[in-house]
């Protein structure tokens, strides 16, 4: 049977509500009453439209993403035969403006922060469907520059190095020491960070290219 389209309109508000608290408390701390009312919805709509608490925000943490991965794709609508150093620029562009958009689609990232601060059973298989596409291409890039005699572990560990950067301004907020950052974030200063986490990160799967070399020879 179709939904009216009034229970769309009430689906659609209750998503967008949920995905801004979701995104600035977490699943913990956020309640369903919160979310009605930010929604200007009855509260009892959550059940009605999602059938619970759990599915409404797997059903967020779904439509967050798909949103921001489409305005900021990981692979920044590079070919596979971009050079591997412009991919990684892609990849660290993306992550940044998906964790630093101060609007909607922002949500994606600090509902993934919060992830990583609180984590949850609720989406721990759909959390695996739907990074999981990124963390392969990340591997992808890092192994092209590493070359083939890249172990797993080397691999693992500069995955590590190069999300964790930008998970940490994530976890700023953005906000930086007052010697480093200007009061309001701007796409000039935001790809400036991102200019200096690729060559950062270049320069660290370098030399760690070099010792396996070293290792190998």
């Amino acid at each position: 049977m179709a939904i009216r389209k009034d229970g769309l309109d009430t689906q659609d508000k209750l998503l967008k509500a949920a995905s801004a608290v979701f995104a600035d408390k977490g699943y913990q701390n956020t309640t369903v009453a919160e979310i009605s009312r930010c929604a200007e919805c009855n509260v009892a709509s959550v059940n009605y439209h999602f059938g619970s608490k759990d599915a409404l925000y797997i059903a967020v943490w779904k439509n967050a993403f798909a949103e921001a991965m489409q305005m900021y794709p990981p692979d920044g609508g590079l070919t596979a035969e971009a050079p591997p150093d412009e991919k990684l620029r892609a990849l660290v562009y993306s992550h940044l403006h998906r964790i630093l958009d101060d609007g909607r689609l922002g949500y994606a990232g600090k509902i993934l922060l919060q992830e990583m601060a609180q984590p949850t059973e609720v989406i721990h298989m759909v959390r695996h469907e739907v990074i999981g596409h990124i963390r392969e291409h990340t591997r992808s890039i890092i192994k092209e520059l590493l070359g083939p005699e890249g172990s797993d572990q080397d691999i693992n560990f500069c995955e590590m190095s190069v999300i964790h950067q930008c998970l940490a301004i994530g976890f700023r907020k953005g906000r930086l020491p007052p010697h480093m950052a200007p009061k309001k974030l701007t796409a000039e200063f935001i790809d400036a960070l991102v200019n200096h986490i690729t060559r950062f990160c270049l320069a660290g799967i370098a030399s760690v290219r070099e010792s396996i070399e070293s290792r190998n020879s």
